[in-house]
């Protein structure tokens, strides 16, 4: 696994005919995650891949053609390419785009459900580019959570190409409310899609999709906020060092525990602590 040298959603300096750069990359059960740019100028001539491949253009718009004809790849938007289709992509302004070379289990998942995208080219659902970034995202959240966050939402995009489901409310399923029970009252375990699927009796997709559209969240999301919140709850009644807070909370170490607890509280830990500690 490697880190990105630059942040995230930024093309770094290439030099014209430079080779194509690995900035990250990640494994999961839904396929392989790197992050590559591109320099100015670099074409790919007319090639395939063994597996099938979703690819999330960060930034740099380029040209790309396939079996059904070619167009331009925008900034922002998610492409679909199956297994062996033949392709050649140039690009005059360079690039940094999210790869996701697919697993077979992933495919299969999505066929069960389907109707999955099959066709090469943009994936033409307003939905995507939501869900291409917020993959982008997990490559540099990197907690045991985002294996979970990159099934679910590569599942969602392979789906992209069924009706969405309706925007009605409706009351919440007793299964769906015992997902959250289990997510929220389990911060130290390293759940897997399909071992919630199994717990509740459900299909991967569905628990996937349910969930997001009564909790309004993944359930990755879902668990980093429960993380949290509990973390608010010890530093502020107990006397724990901050590191064993952090562990009892289900974080890897201090420093990951910091960099979540300020993106969702706003505020470092010990700055948190510090304030509530000053109102009693």
């Amino acid at each position: 696994m490697q880190r990105a040298a630059v942040a995230a959603g930024t093309a770094p300096a290439l030099l014209p005919g430079e080779r194509p750069r690995l900035l990250a990359g990640l494994e999961t059960l839904a396929g392989s995650l790197v992050e590559m740019a591109y320099a100015r100028g670099w074409c790919e001539g007319r090639h395939y891949h063994r597996k099938a491949s979703l690819i999330y253009i960060v930034v740099g718009d380029h040209w790309a053609t396939h079996s059904l004809g070619g167009d331009t790849c925008r900034a922002r938007t998610v492409r679909y390419l199956p297994a062996g289709e033949p392709h050649e992509t140039y690009f005059p302004l360079g690039s940094t785009c999210l790869q996701i070379e697919l697993s077979p289990s992933i495919l299969r998942l999505a066929a069960e459900q389907g109707p999955a995208i099959k066709l090469p080219g943009e994936v033409p659902d307003r939905r995507a580019a939501g869900l291409g970034a917020r993959l982008h995202l997990e490559m540099f959240t990197r907690d045991d959570l985002s294996h979970l966050a990159v099934e679910a939402l590569t599942l969602q995009l392979l789906l992209c190409a069924e009706r969405g489901e309706s925007s009605s409310r409706r009351a919440t399923p007793p299964w769906v409310l015992k997902v959250g029970e289990m997510l929220r009252e389990e911060l130290n375990r390293r759940f897997v899609l399909q071992g919630i699927a199994r717990a509740v009796g459900r299909h991967p997709v569905q628990v996937s999709r349910q969930f997001h559209h009564h909790f309004g969240c993944t359930m990755s999301e879902y668990v980093r906020r429960a993380r949290v919140a509990r973390a608010q709850w010890l530093l502020r009644y107990r006397d724990d060092e901050i590191s064993e807070v952090a562990l009892a909370c289900g974080f890897a170490d201090q420093s990951h525990f910091t960099t979540s607890f300020r993106r969702l509280a706003g505020v470092p830990p010990h700055r948190y602590r510090l304030a509530f500690r000053r109102s009693d």
